[in-house]
């Protein structure tokens, strides 16, 4: 479990899912969002951002237990929307260009 004091954000490969609506877990807009994004997609985009990404595989998320999709722990530098929101973007011009 994290905790305050790991000073780590917590960010799962749902948030940037077009295919989930908001109540599932998406947390950027759909314009920005992909298509079945993986944990080592994600922790990839983190790591070309310098946030200092740590995987853990196992892990569900909250509103889904039955699908291990794994998660990643990233260092809090800033707020966590900012911080999705670049990783969002980095996703994105991975797959579609800039």
């Amino acid at each position: 479990m994290v905790t305050k004091a790991d000073k780590k954000w917590v960010i799962w490969p749902c948030y940037f899912d077009v295919n989930l609506s908001r109540s599932e877990g998406r947390r950027v807009a759909k314009r920005i969002a992909i298509k079945e994004p993986t944990v080592d997609l994600v922790e990839k985009a983190a790591k070309a951002l310098r946030l200092n990404p740590t995987v853990e595989q196992t892990a569900h998320h909250p509103t889904r237990p039955w699908k291990r999709c794994g998660r990643i722990l990233i260092d809090k530098n800033q707020k966590k929307e900012n911080s999705i929101k670049q990783i969002a973007e980095k996703l994105r011009s991975r797959f579609y260009g800039p």
